[in-house]
């Protein structure tokens, strides 16, 4: 009776005192999955006493699961060394050796990082780089951020808000900051030229040189971009189209910023997703995973070049109170040594080729499984009202619930994550996912698809 108590009063208190940040209200709370009391491996075990899989491992920061012993003894004992952070906010051992290792891992002469709190700290970070890069070399007229609508999603500052291609998310914060300039993200499935590729020769990219001309080169500081737009449910860019923006960013002198915060640290199959599409980018950002899911940390990744510049202008200010904290950088040095010793840059290939297959597969049989993206561990299927026409569901926030609820009978936390663009469920799939859990996945999508066909097709 004591534990039925303790869950009511916990219910009672989230809907009475809590505000959800991520648009739950009051009505989500006393589901499964709405409170979670423990974690062990790849699951949350929620106060009613669900174990569930985390199909998105905590929105890809927990990419190892939760609490794996090699990560918490290296988190544990930088902790009982520096409990928090340090005066006058220097470096400490830990976060400069993993500013070592994202160097060694990184593509091309990418080599300075500033660490910060969050993926919001780190692209904010990025545009405030560009900036004051562009001042210390004579050209303080370059200050545009030429960003991707619809999708792209780079933090919830209102900086970043004002780059960002969710308008549920600029909407209710306007008037947004100025000089931030939008262009079309590519998405094969729905083009917005309604072209179809290769035929289309990579108009989505070869567009960015259009908007680019009109602002004026010399007033545009940085692009800043995912490869694969997570946002907008997991779209993946055509082949050659980011080499494409690394070549009109190089050509008119305009920095290239890459938002990894989601796709970094070997989830697509790669140490950065931005060296599977064979570019460099002047600044990554990266974020969630870097800290191996133990808490909040972010790092800004920029060039040799670009960082030495900052460095003798002796005056960047982009600092946090417990930005760059040494426990949770051992912990992600630790994710690391983890990822390398057990193979799992290539276990990201195996899972993508393990569920891609099945549920390809399954969406050839299926009159409302519109499109399977799948890039490495990150995952999204697009369901449609019908595939002919790819038109989408009356009512897609119902479409979500009953996904949501299926998923969890499976012992699955399934979602749809951005309702507003359609029902894409999401998936950033633990790289400690075994296959028996991929096969519980794929068994709990091909039900959930098959009652969303049955009740709204």
């Amino acid at each position: 009776m004591h534990q039925q108590d303790d869950t009511d009063t916990l219910v009672r208190l989230a809907r009475e005192y809590y505000v959800s940040g991520f648009a739950k209200g009051e009505s989500f709370y006393g589901k499964p999955g709405s409170i979670i009391a423990s974690t062990e491996g790849n699951y949350a075990i929620d106060i009613l006493g669900n174990k569930l899989f985390d199909t998105e491992s905590c929105a890809s920061a927990s990419y190892l699961g939760f609490g794996l012993p090699e990560v918490m003894d290296a988190l544990k004992s930088e902790m009982a060394r520096i409990p928090s952070t340090t005066p006058l906010f220097v470096p400490t051992g830990p976060i400069l050796r993993l500013a070592e290792k994202i160097a060694s891992l990184s593509p091309g002469d990418l080599k300075y990082s500033i660490f910060g709190c969050n993926g919001t700290d780190a692209t904010e970070g990025a545009i405030k780089i560009a900036r004051q890069y562009w001042k210390a070399c004579g050209k303080g007229g370059k200050y545009k951020i030429l960003h991707r609508i619809p999708g792209d999603y780079h933090g919830m500052s209102l900086g970043m808000s004002s780059a960002s291609g969710h308008t549920f998310r600029r909407a209710p914060y306007e008037p947004l900051m100025g000089g931030f300039v939008s262009f079309n993200a590519p998405n094969c499935y729905r083009c917005p030229y309604e072209k179809t590729y290769p035929e289309c020769r990579l108009l989505c990219a070869r567009d960015l040189e259009r908007v680019i001309q009109f602002e004026d080169p010399d007033t545009i500081a940085c692009v800043i971009t995912e490869c694969t737009n997570t946002g907008l449910g997991i779209v993946p860019p055509p082949e050659g189209y980011m080499k494409a923006i690394r070549e009109t960013c190089t050509r008119y002198g305009i920095l290239l910023v890459v938002d990894e915060v989601i796709t970094g640290i070997a989830k697509s199959g790669a140490w950065f997703e931005s060296e599977k599409r064979g570019i460099v980018p002047d600044i990554i950002c990266l974020g969630k995973s870097i800290s191996a899911g133990c808490g909040a940390l972010a790092v800004t990744h920029m060039t040799e070049e670009i960082g030495q510049v900052i460095v003798k202008t002796e005056s960047m200010h982009h600092g946090f109170t417990y930005g760059g904290l040494a426990y949770l950088a051992a912990a992600g040095l630790a994710g690391l040594e983890y990822v390398e010793k057990h193979g799992l840059v290539k276990r990201a290939q195996e899972i993508g080729t393990i569920t891609g297959t099945r549920l390809r597969s399954f969406a050839s049989q299926s009159s409302i499984v519109g499109d399977v993206r799948i890039n490495g561990a990150i995952q999204g299927i697009e369901l449609v009202r019908d595939k002919n026409t790819k038109e989408r569901f009356d009512d897609p926030a119902a479409v979500t619930s009953l996904i949501n609820e299926v998923g969890r009978e499976h012992g699955v936390l399934l979602t749809c994550q951005f309702p507003h663009y359609g029902n894409t469920i999401t998936m950033y799939l633990p790289l400690t996912s075994t296959d028996s859990e991929l096969s519980m996945v794929c068994d709990a999508i091909e039900d959930a698809v098959r009652r969303v066909e049955e009740r709204y097709a």
